[in-house]
C-alpha cells in the first residue's frame, strides 16, 4: 500500500525527532493506510458485513403514532411515499408478495427507469423495444393493457422512426402512478408492509447521531478550522469522509457564520435529486467540542495534485472535467447557490476518476438577496466579485470555470506568468492586489497555438469581464455553456450517468492523501484559554440533520433486507408470548392513539415503567408491557389539567397529567424515548381532555336546564350531592388496576 505523500528518508521535520520516533511514525502511517484501505475494500464488496452495530426497528405499534404524524405533515399520500426509496421498496414487496391481485405495474415502472439510465441511443433503442415486447405487447395480447391510446401511440410512433428520447415512456409513468395510487395503495396502507414503512420512518425521524456511531480510520486532510477523516458508519458499514470543525478554533477566528453557512449550503445541494458531481452531505452532527459533516468519500485526490503529476491536459481531457463540473454548477445554480471558490484544488476525484466539487464553505444562497462580498481565491475571482459593492449571482462561477479550464490546459498568456496558473497569476509577483488589478482591467488574449477555435471561443466567452457578454450569463444559464460548439459531441445524459471515460484513473490500492505526520496537527496553544460557552452552543442548536433521501439510499444499499428479516423474527416471537393481541389499526373501536409509553411509578415513584397505552375519547388505559393483565384507568373527567409544555422529570421530557382532588394519585407522568411519539401522545391527550371538558360542561348545563341544580334522576333523594360538578368529583374510580370501578364501553 502506498500513499501520495513523500516518505521521510534521510531527515525528518522538527529538530527533536529521533530516528526511532521517525520509524515508529512511518510504521503507524503504514498501518493506518492498510486499515483504511481494507475498510474501503470491504465497504465496496459487502458493506453490511462491516456493520458493527445492529439497527433495531421500533415496535410495530408505532404505526398508530406515525399515521397521525404523516397525516399532519401531509406525507400520507401516494406521491410522498412512492418517491421515497424505502417506501417504494416496501410497496413493491407488497405488490409482488402480498397483494391478492397481480400487479405488473411495478416491474413496468422499473423497466422504464432502467431505460432512462441507458447511455447511448443504440442502447436506448434496444431497451425500448424490449419494454414494448415484454410489457406493452404482452398485455395487449392478453387484453390487459389498461393504458391510454395516446401513451401507446406516442411510443409506437417514436419506435417506427427509430427515435428514443429519454422521456419516451413518460405518459406511461404518469398512468402507472395513477393506477398504483388507487386500490393497490389503499390496500398497502392497511398492510403490515406499511407498518414496516412506519417503523423505518420513525427510526429516521428520531435519529440522533453521535461520534460513537462512526469508526474513525485515518486523517486525510486538514482545513482552516479542523481535519477531515475517513470513517465508517457503524450500523451500515458504509464509508464516508468526516469533516470535523473545532468549536474553539471557530470561536477564535470568528468563523461561526462560515460554519453555519456551510451547513446550510450542503443541505440545499444535498436534498432532493441527487447530484453525482458535488461532494454532498448525508449527516451533520456535533459533540461538545466539534461540528461534523459526514460527506461523500473521495479517494482519488484533487485535480490540483493530478495536474502537477500528470502535466499538460489535452483539450479532450479538459472537456471531460469541464463537462462534469458544469453539471455540478448547474445543480447548484438551479437551487440559487453560487459556489464562489471554483479551482482545481477543490475538484476531487473518486476511485474511478470521476470528479465532484467540494468545500461549500464560501457558497452563498442568492435566491432572496444577491451577495456583494469579495470572497474566493485570488486569480479565480470574477471582476464583479472583486468590485466593491457590486451585487452578483451565478455569473461569478462561469468566470471561475474559465480560469480553471485555462489552468488545466497550462496555457501561456501574453502577460508573463508561470505555467499552469490562472490567467491572472503573474510569474514575477504573488501580490494579491496586483492579481486583482489585472482581473479587473486586463482583457485576456489567448494564444493561437495548440488551441482549436471552439476551445478558444469557449474560454474567451467564459472570461468576459462584462457580465451580460459572458457565456452562461446571457439569459439561458448552464444551457448556454452546454450548447457551446466545444461540447457539440457530448451526450449530456452520458455525462450525468458518469459513463464518459475519465482521462485519468487513480491507482487502486493507494491512499491519495498525505499521511498523518505530513498533514500535521493544529497548535493546541493557539486555542488555549478559549472556552465554548452555552451561548456559543446555542448558535448550533439546529446544526444536526439527517438528509432523508441519502439515508434511505444508504439503508437500501446495505442492511435493509437483513434488518427486516431480524424484525420479522423478533415480532413473531413477541406475538407468540402475548395473551392479548393488539390490533394494528383498532379500526373497530374509537381509539385515538395507542402504543408503548413509559409511566413514572414503582416504589416511591422512582422509575419509569413501560406500559402499553390506549387513548380513547373518555379515558386512558395503561396495560402492563407484556399486555398480560388488567389496565390502569385514567378517566378524562378525573383530569384537572395537562401541562401545555413538556416538563423535565428525572432528566426526561415528560407529559404531566394533573388529577383532581380526592384521587389516590395527584398526577400521572408519562414519557417516551421516541420524540415523535411523545409529541403525538401529548397533543392527543390534551385534545381528548379539552373535548371531554366541553362535553361535560354541555351535559351539566343541559341537566340543570331540565332537572334543576340539585336533581339527578339516577339517585335517591338523600343521595343527591350539592351540585352536578360535585357528582363528577365524587366518582372514585381508582387509577390502579385492581380498583377500576367501571369501563366505558
Amino acid at each position: 500500500y502506498r500513499s501520495h505523500s513523500r516518505r521521510r528518508e534521510t531527515h525528518f521535520p522538527g529538530p527533536q525527532l529521533s530516528h526511532d520516533s521517525a520509524v515508529m511514525a512511518d510504521l503507524e502511517a503504514v498501518l493506518a493506510d492498510v486499515s483504511y484501505l481494507m475498510a474501503m475494500e470491504k465497504s465496496r464488496s459487502q458493506p453490511a458485513a462491516r456493520a458493527s452495530k445492529r439497527i433495531v426497528l421500533p415496535d410495530p405499534s408505532v404505526r398508530s403514532i406515525m399515521i397521525k404524524y404523516l397525516e399532519k405533515t401531509g406525507e400520507l399520500k401516494f406521491d410522498k411515499i412512492f418517491s421515497q426509496r424505502l417506501g417504494f421498496l416496501l410497496l413493491k414487496d407488497f405488490a409482488e408478495n402480498v397483494s391478492e391481485n397481480a400487479c405488473p405495474q411495478i416491474k413496468f415502472y422499473e423497466a422504464i427507469k432502467e431505460y432512462e439510465k441507458t447511455e447511448t441511443p443504440e442502447e436506448r433503442l434496444v431497451k425500448a423495444r424490449e419494454i414494448y415486447d415484454h410489457h406493452i405487447m404482452v398485455e395487449m395480447l392478453a387484453h390487459a393493457h389498461n393504458y391510454s391510446k395516446e401513451a401507446l401511440q406516442a411510443v409506437q410512433l417514436h419506435l417506427l422512426k427509430g427515435q428514443v428520447p429519454a422521456n419516451l415512456f413518460q405518459q406511461y409513468v404518469t398512468e402507472i402512478c395513477d393506477q398504483l395510487k388507487g386500490d393497490i395503495f389503499q390496500k398497502f396502507l392497511d398492510s403490515e408492509k406499511f407498518t414496516r414503512f412506519c417503523q423505518w420512518k420513525n427510526l429516521e425521524l428520531n435519529m440522533q447521531l453521535t461520534m460513537n456511531d462512526f469508526s474513525i480510520h485515518r486523517i486525510i486532510g486538514r482545513g482552516g478550522f479542523g481535519e477531515v477523516y475517513g470513517c465508517r458508519k457503524a450500523d451500515t458499514g458504509k464509508m464516508y469522509a468526516m469533516k470535523c470543525l473545532d468549536k474553539k478554533r471557530i470561536k477564535l477566528k470568528q468563523g461561526e457564520t462560515l460554519a453555519l453557512n456551510e451547513r446550510i449550503m450542503l443541505s440545499l445541494v444535498s436534498t432532493g435529486e441527487d447530484c453525482p458531481f458535488i461532494v454532498c452531505m448525508t449527516y451533520a452532527l456535533q459533540s461538545p467540542d466539534k461540528l461534523c459533516f459526514i460527506l461523500d468519500l473521495m479517494n482519488g485526490g484533487d485535480l490540483h495534485y493530478h495536474l502537477s503529476q500528470h502535466g499538460v491536459f489535452t483539450e479532450q481531457q479538459m472537456l471531460f472535467y469541464a463537462a462534469e463540473v458544469i453539471l455540478g454548477l448547474e445543480h447548484m445554480h438551479n437551487r440559487f447557490v453560487v459556489y464562489r471558490d471554483l479551482k482545481p484544488a477543490n475538484i476531487l476525484l473518486d476511485e474511478n476518476g470521476h470528479v465532484r466539487i467540494s468545500d461549500l464553505g464560501l457558497a452563498c444562497d442568492y435566491s432572496k438577496k444577491k451577495p456583494h462580498a469579495s470572497v474566493g481565491t485570488h486569480g479565480y475571482m470574477a471582476p464583479e466579485v472583486l468590485a466593491k459593492g457590486v451585487a452578483y449571482d451565478s455569473s461569478a462561477d462561469w468566470f471561475s470555470l474559465g480560469c480553471m479550464l485555462y489552468k488545466l490546459l497550462k496555457l501561456k498568456s501574453p502577460i508573463p506568468q508561470s505555467m499552469g496558473h490562472s490567467p491572472f497569476r503573474q510569474h514575477k509577483t504573488k501580490d494579491k492586489n496586483e492579481i486583482d488589478k489585472m482581473t479587473l482591467t486586463e482583457d485576456i488574449e489567448l494564444p493561437d497555438a495548440n488551441l482549436t477555435p471552439d476551445c478558444k471561443d469557449l474560454l474567451e466567452g467564459l472570461l468576459k469581464r462584462n457580465v451580460p457578454e459572458r457565456l452562461g450569463c446571457r439569459g439561458r444559464g448552464p444551457l448556454e455553456v452546454k450548447d457551446h460548439e466545444f461540447f457539440k459531441d457530448v451526450d449530456w445524459q452520458t455525462v450525468y450517468l458518469r459513463r464518459m471515460t475519465p482521462p485519468l484513473i487513480p491507482p487502486r490500492g493507494e491512499v491519495n492523501a498525505a499521511d498523518a505526520f505530513d498533514i500535521g496537527n493544529f497548535d493546541d496553544d493557539e486555542v488555549k484559554g478559549v472556552k465554548v460557552q452555552e451561548s456559543d452552543n446555542e448558535l448550533y442548536k439546529n446544526f444536526n440533520i439527517v438528509i432523508s433521501e441519502r439515508w434511505q439510499n444508504e439503508i437500501s444499499e446495505t442492511v435493509f433486507e437483513v434488518v427486516n428479516q431480524d424484525a420479522d423474527k423478533a415480532e413473531q416471537k413477541k406475538r407468540a408470548k402475548q395473551k392479548i393481541k393488539v390490533a394494528v389499526d383498532e379500526k373497530d373501536s374509537d381509539v385515538i392513539v395507542h402504543g408503548y409509553i413509559q409511566k413514572l411509578g414503582g416504589p416511591f415513584t422512582s422509575a419509569f415503567q413501560t406500559k402499553y397505552g390506549k387513548l380513547y375519547p373518555s379515558r386512558l388505559e395503561l396495560y402492563p408491557e407484556n399486555l398480560n393483565g388488567k389496565p390502569e384507568l385514567v378517566f378524562m373527567d378525573q383530569v384537572e389539567d395537562i401541562q401545555q409544555e413538556l416538563q423535565s422529570t428525572k432528566g426526561e421530557n415528560c407529559i404531566v397529567i394533573k388529577l383532581k382532588e380526592g384521587l389516590k394519585e395527584t398526577r400521572v407522568i408519562l414519557t417516551n424515548k421516541d420524540d415523535i411519539s411523545l409529541k403525538e401522545w401529548h397533543t392527543s391527550l390534551r385534545t381528548a381532555h379539552r373535548i371531554s371538558q366541553e362535553l361535560l360542561q354541555r351535559m351539566g348545563r343541559k341537566a340543570i336546564k331540565i332537572y334543576g341544580v340539585n336533581h339527578d334522576p339516577m339517585l335517591a333523594e338523600g343521595e343527591r350531592p350539592a351540585s352536578v360538578s360535585r357528582a363528577f368529583l365524587n366518582r372514585t374510580a381508582s387509577l390502579d388496576s385492581g380498583g377500576a370501578s367501571r369501563r366505558e364501553e
